[in-house]
C-alpha cells in the first residue's frame, strides 16, 4: 500500500464538506467516493486499491470523534467503526478495520487506534520516521481542533456523529 499522503488541505476540504453537508440540514446522503478492493476468496481481508487515503483520513476522524465523546458512549457508539470488537468464543482477536502499511502500522494503532491524540500531537513532528506519520500527525491535530471549534456541546457532537453514520 501507498503511504499516508494526505496533507492538511486534503483533510480540510474532507471535514469542511462533511460539515457543510450536515448543517445544511437536508435528509439527503453524502456520497464520499467509490472504493476500489481486492479480495482473495479464501481471505476474509481485502486490499484497498482506490480510496485508502480517504479511509485512512475517515478512521482518524473517527477516532478523533470517539476521543472527544463521554467514555460510556465510545465502544457501542463509534469505536466500532474503526476496530472490530472480536470475539472470545470464536476466538477472534479485536483488531483494526483499516491496517496501514507496514511502516506505519505500528504508529497509527499506538496513537490514533488508541485514542492517544494528546501524546501524539505532543511528538516533536521533525523526529518522525516518514512523512505518512508527519501526515497523521499533522491531520490529526487539524481535525481536533476543528471539532473542537465547530461543536462546543456533546449535544451537537451527537448529531454529528449521527449525521456521518446515516448520512455518509
Amino acid at each position: 500500500q501507498r503511504p499516508y499522503s494526505w496533507t492538511v488541505d486534503q483533510t480540510s476540504e474532507l471535514i469542511d464538506d462533511l460539515y457543510d453537508f450536515y448543517i445544511s440540514d437536508t435528509n439527503e446522503d453524502y456520497f464520499l467516493g467509490s472504493i476500489v478492493l481486492i479480495k482473495e476468496e479464501s481471505s476474509p481481508s481485502s486490499e484497498v486499491i482506490d480510496g485508502q487515503q480517504r479511509l485512512t483520513t475517515l478512521t482518524i476522524i473517527f477516532a478523533a470523534l470517539a476521543s472527544m465523546i463521554e467514555e460510556s458512549k465510545r465502544k457501542d457508539m463509534i469505536l466500532q467503526y474503526i476496530l472490530e470488537p472480536g470475539n472470545p468464543y470464536e476466538d477472534l482477536e479485536p483488531k483494526p478495520r483499516l491496517t496501514l502499511r507496514e511502516r506505519d502500522r505500528a504508529f497509527f494503532e499506538k496513537y490514533v487506534y488508541t485514542l492517544d491524540f494528546e501524546t501524539l500531537l505532543g511528538l516533536d513532528t521533525e523526529t518522525l520516521d516518514n512523512e505518512a506519520q508527519q501526515n497523521i500527525q499533522l491531520n490529526s491535530n487539524y481535525v481536533i481542533e476543528k471539532l473542537n471549534h465547530q461543536f462546543e456541546n456533546y449535544e451537537e457532537l451527537d448529531k454529528f456523529i449521527a449525521f456521518l453514520l446515516k448520512h455518509c
